[in-house]
């Protein structure tokens, strides 16, 4: 009984350090001061004036559009990167593939972005969205990688697509008509997880952004220079509830399996 009671007050010191943060930033967005120092009355201003950043807004947009760009890259590369691991007959250096997949994940992004960088001037690729949406595509692909190659692996205990090749299907249509649809849901729960770090991420934008690219996070740096305002704070809020809600849909989809793997009403 000690030990519950002990377990439970560290549980809630930890969430406690982990999202009282949160909640006194949520607070003070509505905080009518210029500083986040003193509690000046309650205001829905610094949203109304969110709404009216023309330069924030368009920097959301680019921040949105890169993230899907980056996502749907992610997606059709992970899909084929975990079929081709899965389906197909054992390769040499096949663990030495998959580890490489994996290593975006662990590689400290400051020398990713640096490489990257170094690569593309090397190379004389021009620094524009495509060749920024690519990158993020590179970091986001463990995600992609690891949602639909577990996904795959489960499905391979059915033999669905073998049988429907014994009744005539080639390995194409097996692939559209069987594969695919069942492992829609872990495809979709990776390009959230790769949209989300897409967004978010700082370095790599910092880095390879070309002339007139201005994506969020960059935009907010900029913006701490001159002080943090509630302005930011609204901004934060808002981004953390979008989050919340791609997390919620995210852990949806990762708990949805169609009954018994398709087959069957």
């Amino acid at each position: 009984m000690r030990h519950g009671r002990l377990l439970s007050l560290y549980c809630m010191a930890l969430y406690a350090f982990l999202y009282l943060p949160l909640g006194v930033m949520a607070v003070f967005s509505f905080n009518d001061a210029h500083r986040n120092v003193v509690w000046r009355g309650f205001t829905f201003k610094w949203y109304q004036l969110l709404f009216h950043d023309a330069e924030l807004l368009g920097a959301l947009l680019t921040s949105l559009e890169l993230a899907a760009a980056a996502a749907a890259i992610a997606a059709v590369l992970g899909l084929l990167a975990s079929y081709a691991l899965t389906r197909h007959r054992p390769f040499k250096s096949r663990e030495g593939y998959g580890a490489l997949l994996d290593a975006p994940l662990m590689m400290p992004e400051v020398a990713l972005g640096v490489g990257l960088l170094s690569f593309l001037v090397r190379a004389g690729y021009e620094l524009d969205f495509g060749a920024l949406a690519c990158a993020h595509a590179l970091i986001c692909l463990p995600y992609t990688v690891g949602a639909a190659r577990a996904r795959l692996k489960s499905m391979g205990e059915s033999h669905l697509e073998e049988a429907a090749m014994d009744l005539g299907a080639t390995e194409l249509t097996a692939f559209l008509k069987v594969t695919l649809p069942l492992a829609m849901p872990a495809i979709v729960s990776g390009c959230l997880l790769a949209f989300t770090v897409s967004f978010e991420d700082f370095v790599t934008s910092f880095f390879l952004a070309g002339i007139g690219i201005v994506t969020m996070p960059i935009k907010v740096y900029s913006m701490m220079k001159f002080g943090v305002t509630p302005e930011i704070n609204a901004l934060s809020v808002l981004l953390l509830v979008a989050t919340f809600g791609l997390l919620a849909l995210n852990a949806a989809l990762a708990s949805s399996r169609p009954r018994r793997d398709g087959c069957g009403p």
